[in-house]
């Protein structure tokens, strides 16, 4: 009945069908509550007709919004529905929002309303789809109670074995991470090359000032910045210019403008290394020429005439 009462707060009129989803009921139990709640003094009315349904007379609001702390847990998840299901607290975020809105003014409300329908937070990448990540659930629980795991996760062609401490994941261009401690080392890992899960009865190490946001923009910077070995110097259509800037290492993409208006351009950007450039360069095809080094030139060339051969 309180949910019922904070839906109607929220939403202002629901027709009792609407209702009934809502909150998982027949209608039938929508309208026994609705009668318990008038005959506790609650102002419900109803409207027949079409356009019909219940409201709340005359302004009512309760204040009975607490949350509970499942509930409060899944709202750091607001505006990541998706992340909030593959966590599996899609039924309790809901639960939580409804409850943060019955709190609100009605001005502030509608300013939430209104913000909502102007700005959207999307954090998968164009033209992909979540990887699968069947050990997710059990690692989140993992993570949360600061219990030590044994996993098994694939690199490369190899498979290995690790005991860690879980200090947090990372959803990030949507592909989940964990951030954990292997030996008093940080280390991160791909939640999708995870083939094995073992929680431990021993608790987890957890530094006192641990930071998971501080840890992985440092782990980002690091990856981002070490592997830089060199450096490539193009002639490239202007339209192409976009995808060079995605497939450059992030030190060099702000030295690929792309708002020229010329047809071809020339610059020196920089690749993690030879072979990644290679790959990302042949993608291209004839809107782009090496001009140097002169080994990744031979190599395009070499890799061009292969292709050539094969049609």
């Amino acid at each position: 009945m309180l949910s019922l009462l904070l839906h109607l707060q929220v939403r202002g009129q629901l027709s009792g069908p609407e209702l009934a989803r809502r909150l998982e009921v027949s209608e039938r139990t929508v309208q026994r509550d609705v009668e318990a709640l008038v005959a506790a003094g609650v102002p419900v009315r109803s409207v027949r007709g079409p356009a019909g349904g219940y409201h709340l007379d005359g302004g009512y609001r309760t204040r009975l919004t607490g949350l509970a702390a499942e509930e409060a847990h899944a709202l750091a998840f607001l505006g990541l529905t998706g992340a909030a299901g593959e966590l599996g607290l899609s039924g309790l975020l809901e639960t939580a929002r409804t409850k943060v809105w019955a709190a609100l003014t009605s001005e502030a409300r509608a300013r939430a309303e209104r913000t909502s329908q102007r700005f959207h937070l999307d954090p998968v990448r164009w033209y992909g789809t979540t990887e699968p990540t069947p050990l997710l659930g059990p690692l989140s629980d993992a993570v949360w109670h600061d219990r030590r795991i044994h996993v098994t996760y694939t690199r490369g062609n190899q498979r290995a074995e690790r005991t860690l401490d879980p200090l947090g994941l990372v959803l990030a261009a949507g592909d989940w991470y964990l951030v954990a401690h292997r030996q008093q080392e940080m280390r991160t890992y791909r939640v999708s090359r995870l083939t094995r899960l073992d929680i431990l009865q021993e608790p987890a190490h957890r530094p006192g000032d641990f930071s998971l946001a501080e840890a992985w923009a440092e782990t980002r910077r690091n990856l981002e910045t070490r592997h830089v070995l060199i450096h490539v110097t193009l002639r490239i259509a202007g339209v192409a210019l976009p995808h060079l800037r995605r497939v450059v290492a992030v030190t060099g993409q702000e030295q690929v403008v792309l708002n020229q208006t010329a047809d071809w351009v020339t610059v020196t950007v920089p690749f993690e290394t030879e072979s990644w450039a290679a790959t990302a360069l042949l993608g291209l095809g004839s809107q782009v020429e090496v001009l140097a080094p002169p080994s990744l030139r031979a190599r395009i060339a070499a890799e061009t005439k292969a292709a050539a051969a094969k049609y």
